[in-house]
């Protein structure tokens, strides 16, 4: 009679966490995420290096892909806020379930005359040309400022739409927090 004591409150006690939505451990995948060299791999892996419960880092130019264990989806989403500070992104997984990326700061339909990223990861040549390829498809652009060592880029133009200019640096794999509007 102990025995089923002790199993009906084990089975309780599963219950009492399956109700309570505990998180479970799995794997958080980028995809499309802007790698095109080492220095892309290895700021990927530090951006995740030492982080509370992420593990197993592999990051892959071949395939533009991030992938970690992560021992709850709180430690997933601290992933993914540490590759957005790092200057990465990509559509994000934790196993079955979409992961954001944080805002950017962007309001909606607003425009600018300069718009600055910052924190965009711009380790080698490729990853200045990818910016530079995906910026020349904005509307209204003049000019265009890419400071490799500041890891900012500066668009200029009139009228610049903000949320085009995220979404083609998203679109590219890059990341990057939009600097507050400058004042006339």
């Amino acid at each position: 009679m102990k025995t089923i004591r002790g199993c009906a409150g084990v089975a309780c006690l599963v219950a009492a966490v399956v109700a309570f939505g505990a998180d479970e451990s799995g794997t958080v995948t980028i995809r499309n995420a802007h790698l095109c060299c080492g220095g892309c791999v290895d700021g990927a892996k530090s951006a995740l290096d030492g982080l509370e419960g992420v593990s197993d880092v592999k990051a892959d130019v071949n395939s533009k892909s991030i992938v970690f264990a992560a021992k709850s989806e709180k430690a997933a989403m601290k992933g993914i806020e540490s590759l957005a500070d790092h200057g990465f992104f990509g559509k994000a997984a934790f196993g079955k379930k979409d992961l954001s990326f944080p805002e950017v700061g962007a309001k909606k339909g607003e425009k600018r005359d300069t718009l600055t990223f910052t924190g965009v990861h711009l380790c080698c040549g490729a990853c200045r040309k990818a910016v530079h390829e995906a910026f020349t498809k904005l509307d209204g652009m003049t000019s265009m400022e890419i400071d490799a060592a500041a890891q900012t880029v500066k668009l200029n133009g009139a009228g610049l739409v903000v949320a085009d200019a995220v979404g083609l640096l998203q679109k590219a794999g890059f990341y990057g927090k939009l600097a507050k509007a400058e004042k006339k």
